[in-house]
This record gives C-alpha cells, sequence and structure tokens, in this order.
C-alpha cells in the first residue's frame, strides 16, 4: 500500500468514526424528544381525566390543540 492509499484510507475511517458519533448523536436527541413527548401525552391525558381544561393542559403540557384532541379518542 502507498503512503497516499495509506493516507486515504485512514481519512476514510476518522470520516466513518465521525459519521457514526453525528448519527448516535442525532438518534439520541430524537429518541428523547420521542420520550419527552410521549411523557407529555400522558401526562394531558391524566390532567383531562382528572378534570382540568384544555387550556390549562396546553399551558402546562407544551402540546397543540390537534395533539390534545388525539389523546382524548
Amino acid at each position: 500500500m502507498t503512503l497516499i492509499e495509506r493516507i486515504r484510507a485512514a481519512d476514510r475511517r476518522k470520516g466513518e468514526r465521525q459519521g457514526r458519533q453525528v448519527g448516535l448523536e442525532e438518534g439520541l436527541e430524537k429518541g428523547l424528544e420521542k420520550g419527552q413527548h410521549v411523557a407529555a401525552l400522558r401526562i394531558a391525558r391524566q390532567m383531562l381525566a382528572d378534570g382540568l381544561d384544555r387550556e390549562t393542559v396546553q399551558r402546562f403540557t407544551g402540546l397543540t390543540a390537534e395533539e390534545l384532541q388525539d389523546v382524548s379518542h
């Protein structure tokens, strides 16, 4: 293997490592967002079941009116 080939191979491995790291970070971020959204839906469901009005539930959970409609069905 020539020097140029070794440099290219090392650069490729470095790029692959960086790509995996970025993918992992993006996956973790999306997973956290999904978990937070699921938690907000669960909390909203309980708040509505306890008789709180939709406006209050929206304010405290950050959910949209459309998302609250899905919760109640």
